[in-house]
């Protein structure tokens, strides 16, 4: 494995912090050894203790005979005797119930008849649990030749704490007999301890040095990679240092680069596209008049008496006429696009904005919905905290209206009998403004969700795709961004983000 001049700084420093550390150490441990065996390992020491092993002892014997006692003071009550004399199964349980309360020691309480019937148990299963409690049965003769027996329940923690104190007596006692060795085998025993933790010093440094110098090595890597022109670079920053800190920061970096490219690829193809649009516009528009002249003209100055000829002169002027009025609408569509503005950006409260542009929008118009045929439902999701951004009003309102245009649309072909809804709303997210524009139709297909945006692309079967083409330019002169996801009511969902001072 081979270390880089990083990790080798590291285990250097490590070695040599540990070296000095420990070296101390042992000086120091040593000394102490040797005169904690002259001080603490004697026998007097090893007396006193086996001392403290006979008053535990003493202690068990007294409570077997207060087990004992417990027993007879149980089996041997009058009350006991009265009610099996009686034949009183209740008394007799209400005694063995009582006896419970009287003897906090006692688990439970088992009479059986001569004939082995069982006349009556009382028990409580907290003092039965084995874990907590060494329980301990004993038997007494019943005055009808039955038998009583009683289980008595004793706190472990006694005989555990015997058991510790006899396994340290037996250590002790190894102790004081090995006095002479021991000095020297702790020592020796310490030193392998020094030097194993040497060894793991040095095995943590290298894995800490490594995983910072791995993330490090990763961290640069992307940085060539960045500097090759890939800007879909993102390292993970999982970790709460210094390195993770620097590895969220060049994503943000990376991010915000990658955004303003694309932004300025965006601008630069959507200006290519208008120059385009407006030389389209221009090339179309001027030989439109002269043929739109020209059929009119042999319209009106046919005067033959050839009712199939004249039926085909007018057929064919009407055509002309109505493609005409449709190459001069699509001109006016290049036209527009190609003389969009750019954003005089004021003050404004986003969502009294969109309020006000919404007001009075006839979506029974929008849709060309007969009187019979239930319009689609404008619904309006404002926020009612005040968001302030800064907005060109005229143009982020026909943004809003070709978003609205188009879900109504989407909502009236995929329900012709009418309905659906068109939800706008407003919402703020730190220094960031939402508005969305969102509808219960079809949806947009996820491979096309990126597509929509760019001129001259569209789903619907008529329209020259220049629509969400203008409202993405719209919103990137505001300095915001948009995307299409899909809408929680199953249609499509266009949401745009601007910045906006913080709302609380």
């Amino acid at each position: 494995m081979r270390l880089s001049r990083f990790e080798r700084r590291i285990l250097g420093a490590i070695v040599a912090v540990a070296v000095v550390t420990l070296g101390g150490a042992l000086w120091f441990g040593q000394g102490a050894v040797s005169e904690a065996y002259g001080v603490g390992v004697n026998q007097r020491v090893l007396d006193q203790l086996q001392d403290s092993l006979g008053i535990y002892q003493r202690h068990f014997e007294a409570l077997r005979d207060d087990a004992e006692r417990t027993a007879d003071a149980v089996a041997y009550d009058r009350r006991a005797y009265v009610a099996m004399e009686a034949d009183d199964g209740a008394g007799l349980h209400a005694f063995v119930e009582g006896s419970l309360t009287r003897y906090p020691n006692v688990a439970r309480v088992v009479v059986t008849s001569a004939d082995g019937d069982e006349l009556a148990r009382a028990e409580r299963p907290d003092r039965l649990d084995a874990e907590r409690n060494r329980l301990l049965t004993l038997e007494r003769p019943a005055a009808d030749g039955g038998t009583w027996q009683v289980t008595l329940a004793t706190p472990w923690e006694p005989f555990r704490a015997h058991q510790r104190a006899s396994d340290l007596v037996e250590v002790y006692a190894q102790l004081v007999d090995g006095a002479t060795y021991v000095s020297s085998f702790y020592t020796g025993v310490y030193i392998a301890f020094l030097l194993s933790v040497i060894i793991v010093a040095l095995a943590v440094g290298i894995i800490v040095s490594r995983r910072v110098t791995r993330r490090v090595a990763v961290l640069a890597a992307a940085t060539e990679r960045v500097g090759r022109g890939d800007l879909t670079v993102e390292v993970p920053s999982d970790g709460k240092d210094e390195i993770a800190e620097l590895t969220r920061a060049f994503n943000s970096m990376v991010r915000d680069i990658r955004n303003s490219r694309d932004r300025i690829e965006y601008l630069q193809r959507i200006g290519a596209w208008q120059e385009f649009a407006r030389r389209l516009a221009h090339e179309i528009k001027n030989p439109l008049t002269p043929i739109q002249l020209a059929v009119q003209q042999v319209h009106r100055t046919y005067k033959g008496d050839d009712a199939r000829y004249q039926r085909t002169v007018d057929d064919a002027a009407a055509i002309v006429e109505e493609e005409v009025a449709t190459l001069r609408r699509l001109v006016g569509e290049f036209h527009e696009f190609a003389r969009l503005p750019v954003a005089a950006l004021e003050e404004a409260d986003l969502s009294e904005f969109v309020t006000r542009s919404l007001r009075g929008v006839d979506l029974r118009a929008l849709s060309n919905a007969e009187e019979d045929v239930p319009a689609p439902a404008l619904v309006l999701e404002v926020d009612e905290r005040p968001t302030t951004v800064q907005i060109d009003a005229q143009m982020l309102r026909r943004a809003l209206d070709n978003l609205v245009r188009n879900a109504v649309h989407a909502v009236t072909a995929a329900a012709p009998e009418g309905g659906g809804r068109v939800i706008v709303a407003t919402r703020a997210e730190g220094s960031t403004a939402i508005v969305e524009v969102r509808d219960d139709g079809p949806g947009i297909d996820a491979e096309d969700r990126e597509r929509v945006f760019d001129p001259y692309f569209t789903t619907k079967s008529e329209g020259t795709g220049l629509g969400l083409a203008i409202v993405k330019k719209v919103v990137l002169e505001h300095d915001g961004s948009i995307e299409c996801v899909a809408a929680p009511e199953g249609g499509a969902c266009f949401r745009i983000r601007l910045p906006a001072q913080e709302v609380a």
